[in-house]
């Protein structure tokens, strides 16, 4: 059991990690709680499985409209919606990025079917480590994952514009003194939040079934994971609590039920707000 939890820790916390990567990025960088963020996840889901199923188009070019799809059904939300309460307490951003992300599940319920739908795996076959036997999706999964929040960290430091985000995220008001055009920034943090969650959907389809419900799930990890790393905290600060939600969820699964499993993430989001609202690594209160 002992090797079955780490080793599928392991993928989760990989996996968990796209979750609340470009949640958490945005976050930090305009300060945006978009409880939206799930249902983009899930669209990717489904963009992909409309266009392989429904207009037979190959598996590469239907998860590529997938990650598309993410993108600019972000970048609609943002536009349309969000830029308005950039400046509105956090409660108006929440009911708002709520409301839509309720919005995206009735249509995709009246769209598509409340059904559960099956989404191919990228790459056949199985490999046993350790004695656990893995789908080489899962290793593929964990593989992406984090050479993308590699590049993530490459793309922050060693870039002109990473670092202009950063600026952003830590003073906005000087970054703009600096010359630094923070609506740019947000509408560049936008795109990369939308690949993130478009990978992340693509990712964990193939590994589980696709629901309209799905998208709500995705979106406590993505809180719970950025809530325990902290606002403005660092990339790897996300890995970390990745981390932790996904192990004390399968510990939860593994020692008292698999039925409780998602109530260690409540109990870790309440236990982060009550004593430590900043986080593990962050930089300001949540």
């Amino acid at each position: 059991m002992v090797e079955t939890v780490i080793i599928f820790g392991v993928i989760w916390t990989a996996l968990y990690c796209l979750i609340a990567m470009g949640f958490s990025l945005l976050f930090g960088v305009a300060q945006v709680l978009n409880l939206s963020h799930g249902m983009i996840i899930m669209s990717a889901c489904y963009v992909s499985f409309l266009l392989l199923t429904g207009l037979n188009w190959s598996l590469g070019v239907s998860l590529l409209g997938g990650i598309i799809g993410s993108v600019l059904l972000l970048l609609i939300i943002y536009l349309g919606f969000i830029k308005k309460f950039l400046t509105a307490p956090h409660t108006s951003m929440l009911l708002l990025t709520a409301g839509l992300a309720n919005i995206i599940q009735q249509i995709v319920i009246l769209a598509i079917g409340p059904d559960t739908k099956f989404v191919p795996t990228m790459i056949t076959g199985g490999t046993t480590i350790f004695s656990v036997v893995l789908s080489n999706q899962q290793i593929l999964s964990v593989g992406v994952a984090f050479a993308l929040v590699a590049l993530l960290v490459v793309f922050l430091q060693r870039t002109k514009m990473g670092r202009a985000i950063r600026a952003v995220t830590q003073d906005r008001s000087t970054a703009s003194l600096s010359g630094i055009n923070a609506e740019e920034m947000y509408v560049v943090t936008i795109i990369i939040a939308g690949v993130l969650a478009g990978v992340a959907g693509l990712m964990v389809a193939p590994i589980q079934t696709v629901t309209p419900e799905i998208g709500w799930e995705m979106m406590v990890t993505a809180f719970t994971v950025t809530i325990l790393a902290g606002l403005g905290g660092p990339v790897w600060g996300v890995v970390i609590a990745a981390a932790i939600v996904a192990y004390a969820e399968l510990v939860t699964a593994f020692l008292i039920s698999p039925m409780l499993k998602e109530g260690a993430a409540f109990v870790i989001m309440i236990l982060t707000l009550m004593f430590r609202p900043q986080g593990l690594f962050g930089k300001g209160r949540i």
